[in-house]
């Protein structure tokens, strides 16, 4: 039988920068990957953002929710919302800051810097909530 899933807490929210960091690291320094950001067009940043949070919500109701046994007392929406938005923000949080620290950001415009974050977005996300969530299994 599967361990329920404890509430999310500021070590998940942690691991989750944790994960994401790691995974900005990997992408980051292939040249190929911001060469490529820079190129893509406005509807495939919009269509990898999308499939992220669907992705995301996907992960966190089959890695975790389904395991809830009391489902009135800890609705999907309230599951949902604290590990969605904390994992989203911490692996913005690091992208971005991977971006300034490495000075990759330098030769880069408004809108590219959007693409580049864009890219590597779902990895990072994809691998933040796997850390917090499969971490308790």
């Amino acid at each position: 039988m599967k361990k329920e899933p404890h509430h999310f807490s500021n070590v998940d929210f942690g691991n989750a920068l944790l994960g994401s960091f790691v995974v900005t690291l990997t992408f980051i320094f292939k040249g190929s990957m911001v060469n490529f950001a820079k190129q893509m067009q406005t509807q495939h940043v919009v269509a990898v953002i999308l499939a992220t949070f669907i992705f995301l919500t996907l992960e966190i109701y089959l890695l975790s929710y389904r395991y809830v046994q009391d489902r009135m007392h800890r609705p999907f929406s309230e599951f949902w919302a604290k590990r969605f938005f904390a994992i989203t923000i911490s692996s913005c949080v690091m992208i971005l800051l991977v971006i300034y620290l490495y000075g990759i950001n330098i030769g880069l415009t408004s809108a590219e810097l959007v693409k580049v974050t864009a890219a590597i977005f779902m990895p990072a996300v994809i691998v933040g909530a796997a850390v917090e969530i499969l971490k308790k299994k």
